[in-house]
């Protein structure tokens, strides 16, 4: 069945032009304020009930969250060095730095690595960081590879593998339809497909990479990123699947808990930033630290993009959050910049909110 036209100025139209120039097979989005779902839909390939690889957005949503709600358990002091809990790390730079540090991207870890091409355990993956050269401590550099760290802290904290604890603390008190990890229960074979292959990380990779076995195929519902893939899918940097639907309803009990035991310090630790001036929370990244949202969002709005093409804002103050979810890497990665597809969308994003 075709879908109406967009209508002139909508979220939808934009998607839709944004579409047709190539930018993105499908998306799909969800707007959310006090008021309830403020708009959503999708364009494309995508439909409303279409999970996407979400990519970085398990940062927050999975990883951080997890950790402050173990926090507030009094099972994880954030503010401990990571060889606490991590000993494999002891003797390390990084071991020095807290948990905290690497939640906010100021640990001195470099941004990537092609570790799955070495290590294909976690035990590997903690050797292969620990003997990584990181840089000056507090000084912002986004990391996958502490968040690599953090996943496996919280592992050890909560006892139990990331995807356990994210389903039975999270998505099931949530009640969020389709969210987590690819397991048993939801392979997720109907998620927009992502690269055909690891061509991009492989030529990221270098010599480094050369003859590794990198994957040729990534079907519908197998995580694109190489590090978590070695990881069974299951990471503290990538991982996780789900519908725009799903991500608004986390979004939304973030900003405003009804079924998970959030305190104030724990929202705290998620929406402000973790010293004066920094652009970083535990978890998320300010507007005006994102070309995605600065100059568009207020300054010290929280958000954070996925390599795939996802991305969530929140809007504290009107308790609004602004999800848009595309898989801007099928067939290929393009080397055009995507931020400005974020930009207009939230753009558009705000007109729809009461």
């Amino acid at each position: 069945m075709s879908r109406p036209a967009p209508i002139a100025g909508s979220v939808a139209e934009e998607l839709a032009a944004r579409s047709r120039e190539g930018r993105f097979p499908g998306a799909s989005w969800w707007i959310g304020g006090l008021t309830g779902v403020a708009d959503a839909g999708a364009v494309g390939t995508a439909t409303a009930a279409t999970p996407f690889d979400l990519a970085s957005l398990t940062k927050p949503l999975c990883t951080a969250l997890l950790g402050v709600l173990l926090e507030q358990d009094g099972r994880l002091d954030l503010e401990a060095s990571s060889s606490e809990l991590l000993p494999e790390l002891t003797g390390a730079s990084v071991g020095r730095r807290t948990l905290l540090e690497l939640g906010s991207h100021r640990a001195g870890l470099p941004a990537w690595s092609p570790l799955s091409v070495r290590a294909r355990s976690r035990e590997g993956m903690l050797a292969e960081i620990a003997a990584t050269s990181s840089g000056t401590p507090g000084e912002e550099l986004y990391s996958d590879l502490g968040y690599l760290l953090l996943g496996f802290a919280v592992e050890r904290a909560g006892a139990a593998p990331l995807d356990r604890q994210f389903r039975e603390r999270i998505a099931v008190p949530c009640g969020a339809p389709r969210i987590g990890f690819p397991g048993p229960d939801d392979r997720f074979l109907d998620a927009a497909p992502t690269e055909r292959g690891n061509v991009y990380e492989r030529r990221l990779a270098g010599e480094a990479g050369r003859g590794a076995a990198w994957r040729e195929t990534i079907p519908p519902g197998e995580v694109h990123d190489a590090n978590a893939h070695a990881l069974s899918g299951v990471a503290g940097h990538a991982g996780l699947f789900g519908t725009a639907a799903a991500v608004g309803v986390l979004a939304s009990e973030i900003l405003r808990p009804r079924h998970l035991p959030l305190g104030e310090r724990a929202r705290a630790r998620l929406l402000s930033p973790v010293a004066p001036g920094a652009d970083r929370t535990f978890g998320f990244v300010l507007a005006r630290g994102s070309a995605a949202a600065r100059g568009v969002l207020p300054d010290a709005a929280p958000g954070h993009t996925g390599f795939t093409g996802t991305s969530l804002w929140l809007l504290p103050e009107a308790a609004a959050a602004l999800v848009l979810l595309t898989n801007r890497v099928h067939p290929t990665v393009s080397d055009g910049d995507f931020q400005p597809v974020r930009a207009a969308f939230h753009a558009r994003a705000l007109r729809r909110l009461p």
